[in-house]
């Protein structure tokens, strides 16, 4: 299971104070909510959403070896292929076609479309449209509650500023793969992530390779590479740890493809690898080269932290099953638990699998 993709040159339209107010720092959010950061550990999540091939199980937390869905539900019905997905910090849900987007308030108890608070058509001003509509791979929240998109027509990185509105267009659209910026060649866009701090992470691929590339807040530079091929990445920041938690770590987890460790002097480099990995940040604090901390012989198809309750939730890339593993990882960990994917045959390998938490 190798996944690809990432950025190109960054394309702002307006003067900076657009470009920060884009991110949020002026728009409006759901009550109870700041626009800034959380200075203080995240409050432990309540729903865990499990998402296969366009069914969504949810999941009460905590999980136990006995944890059976509260609810399943079939995402967008009748519409061919699954939808994207996305979940806000405060539960609601984007689903996205290649020509429409739904929001759903919590609770959710239906995907219809006359449950849905929001269905806003996709046009120009919001992201590329070809005869067939957008060619989304990924839509993301960041901590702010603006929704991005990724789409691969056109390779472009656009922002919809909270609240989203039908007359809602694009605030920031960041172009990828461009000749001459620190992204060229880099044109296919898999997956965007964000810290705590709402830096926009992309992972995006060459015809040879894949990378990791980062655009810090307030997005006014153009991405530039981390040097490492990781994707389903998560990053948990040192605040978001209980205060009682005996380790709090800053981590970037997720699906490293790459060499374990530098070669001898006078040897050729070691054969690339495909595992589950764990990184301590900043990285290449200690100056032993951008290698994991710790690494397991797995591949996942999506991931999730909870430093709130010192686990990281996983998919399995093979089978779609649920692994409950204590985080931070530690080498040759085991799972605590397992559940099944319960999807049903053909919907748990590699189906665009994602996992998300939720008050």
């Amino acid at each position: 299971m190798k996944i690809s993709s990432l950025f190109a040159i960054l394309v702002v339209t307006g003067a900076l104070a657009a470009v920060v107010s884009g991110c949020g720092a002026s728009g409006s959010v759901p009550a109870g909510f700041s626009n800034q950061p959380p200075p203080t550990a995240t409050p432990a999540a309540n729903t865990l959403y499990v998402d296969h091939n366009g069914t969504l199980f949810e999941y009460a937390l905590p999980l136990s070896q006995a944890s059976k869905p509260l609810r399943t539900l079939t995402e967008w019905p009748h519409l061919g292929i699954p939808p994207q997905i996305a979940v806000d910090p405060s539960g609601r849900i984007a689903l996205a076609s290649s020509k429409t987007i739904r929001l759903f308030n919590p609770p959710i108890i239906s995907f219809a479309p006359s449950h849905a608070a929001l269905k806003l058509t996709l046009t120009p001003a919001i992201t590329e449209i070809g005869l067939s509509g957008a060619d989304l791979v990924d839509i993301e929240y960041d901590p702010n509650f603006n929704l991005w998109l990724l789409n691969n027509l056109g390779g472009e990185v656009s922002e919809l500023q909270s609240p989203l509105s039908q007359s809602s267009v694009a605030a920031l659209t960041i172009l990828f793969g461009a000749p001459g910026s620190k992204t060229a060649g880099f044109s296919n866009l898999i997956q965007a992530r964000f810290d705590v701090n709402a830096a926009l992470y992309v992972y995006a691929s060459s015809a040879a390779s894949a990378r990791v590339f980062k655009v810090g807040f307030p997005y006014a530079k153009p991405p530039s590479s981390i040097g490492l091929d990781v994707a389903q990445a998560d990053f948990v920041d040192a605040s978001q740890w209980p205060p009682t938690a005996p380790q709090q770590p800053s981590l970037l987890l997720g699906q490293y493809y790459g060499a374990l460790k530098s070669p001898s002097p006078g040897s050729p480099p070691p054969p690339p690898v495909n595992v589950l990995s764990q990184f301590s940040e900043p990285l290449n604090s200690r100056g032993q080269g951008l290698f994991p901390d710790v690494h397991l012989n797995t591949i996942v198809g999506a991931l999730v932290a909870d430093p709130a309750r010192a686990s990281l939730y996983t998919l399995d890339a093979a089978d779609g099953k649920l692994n409950v593993l204590a985080l931070p990882l530690h080498g040759g960990a085991k799972p605590k638990f397992t559940l099944p994917c319960l999807g049903g045959s053909g919907n748990c390998s590699e189906k665009g699998e994602h996992v998300f938490l939720a008050p």
